[in-house]
């Protein structure tokens, strides 16, 4: 029996923290489209069921043509259920007042189960009512393969957030399907389970560049399993380094991003951070190589992390102005992050050049 875990799908997040306005409009869809792609996955594959552990969408407003599409999903894939448990973030209420699909069910606040041949699958809304003594209530048979959904941070503490992992490893779970975390992660429960973060089908910004997907449990009569991470995401979303140590020409920049960003597609979200020692009057167009790479890749951006390479005692016995300047400044009582913006606007100025 096969059974897909997502989850963190964060529907009608607004996105704009990271993109402008068009490309925030457009990532919406393709988040909607992603789960649609993940549906068609689960109703072409024999999938018996989805769990979405928490967090569909990002607030408890819910579009009219988001839900109408995402439900009209469910209804085509009338061969496989939804089994949804509501997050932090959205708790599900917006949904109440939607004509469900009969193939959409809700875990509650307290355990519900589903059961599919051997597997039982079983979760809880935690909440600040029941999230202290909730665990003590849970009760698994022990010859069936007993998946937990739950949505929170894995500690070894209770809260309604949390999800206690030392009151869970002696209940008998052979699979915790966990939601919260939005990247693919996975470790050992108690001696024989696995708890499991599935992540999100998309990412939504550049803290989140990792693979995105959603995970898929072969379960055999016996019990014994294998579990696989299928990629879903529509778009990349990268964050590379470049090291422009050294250089002092803005085109030999420029031929460095280039060179770091050779093999990343067109399709994807890039971010290029500048790295590296550079001259304190080297030639930076940070707008011009922005705009450079947005005709290149679907969206980009540029994060300067260089620092400038600047030795004050070559400046101590300097009677130019630049000299005067920079000795000023190496004296005073900024930060050096501070001083060494001051100090490449002060160099930009006296030649002549613009200062941003």
């Amino acid at each position: 029996m096969k059974i897909i875990h997502c989850g963190d799908i964060h529907l009608d997040s607004k996105l704009e923290s990271n993109l402008p306005t068009s490309k925030s409009r457009e990532r919406k869809k393709e988040i909607i489209l992603s789960f649609c792609r993940m549906a068609d996955y689960a109703q072409n594959n024999g999938i018996k069921a989805v769990i979405i552990a928490g967090d569909l969408f990002d607030t408890n407003r819910i579009l009219a043509t988001t839900s109408d599409t995402i439900l009209g999903k469910i209804r085509e894939c009338a061969d496989v259920d939804f089994l949804y448990l509501p997050g932090n973030h959205d708790a599900g209420k917006g949904l109440l007042q939607c004509d469900l699909p009969t193939n959409f069910l809700f875990f509650g606040n307290t355990w519900t189960s589903f059961t599919y041949e051997n597997v039982c699958i079983t979760g809880v809304e935690l909440t600040s009512d029941n999230c202290r003594h909730i665990y003590g209530s849970l009760e698994l048979s022990a010859d069936r393969f007993n998946i937990v959904t739950m949505h929170g941070q894995l500690t070894t503490s209770s809260g309604d957030d949390s999800v206690n992992r030392n009151e869970l490893a002696d209940k008998g779970i052979n699979y915790l399907a966990l939601g919260h975390y939005h990247k693919f992660m996975q470790g050992a429960l108690g001696k024989d389970g696995v708890w499991c973060y599935s992540g999100c089908l998309e990412g939504r910004g550049f803290d989140e560049c990792d693979e995105k997907g959603f995970v898929v449990l072969d379960i055999s009569e016996d019990n014994s399993f294998s579990m696989e991470f299928v990629k879903n995401s529509s778009r990349d979303i990268l964050e590379i380094q470049c090291d422009i140590s050294g250089l002092f020409d803005a085109s030999d920049v420029l031929k460095a991003i280039n060179n770091s960003t050779a093999s990343v597609s067109e399709n994807a979200m890039v971010k290029v951070v500048l790295v590296g020692n550079i001259p304190a009057d080297a030639r930076k167009d940070l707008d011009y190589w922005t705009k450079y790479l947005n005709e290149k890749f679907w969206f980009a951006k540029i994060s300067d992390k260089t620092r400038i390479e600047l030795h004050p005692e070559d400046y101590v016995n300097d009677i130019s102005l630049k000299g005067e300047f920079i000795r000023k400044v190496m004296s005073s009582d900024l930060s050096e992050e501070l001083r060494n913006s001051v100090i490449e606007c002060g160099l930009a100025a006296l030649g002549g050049r613009e200062v941003l």
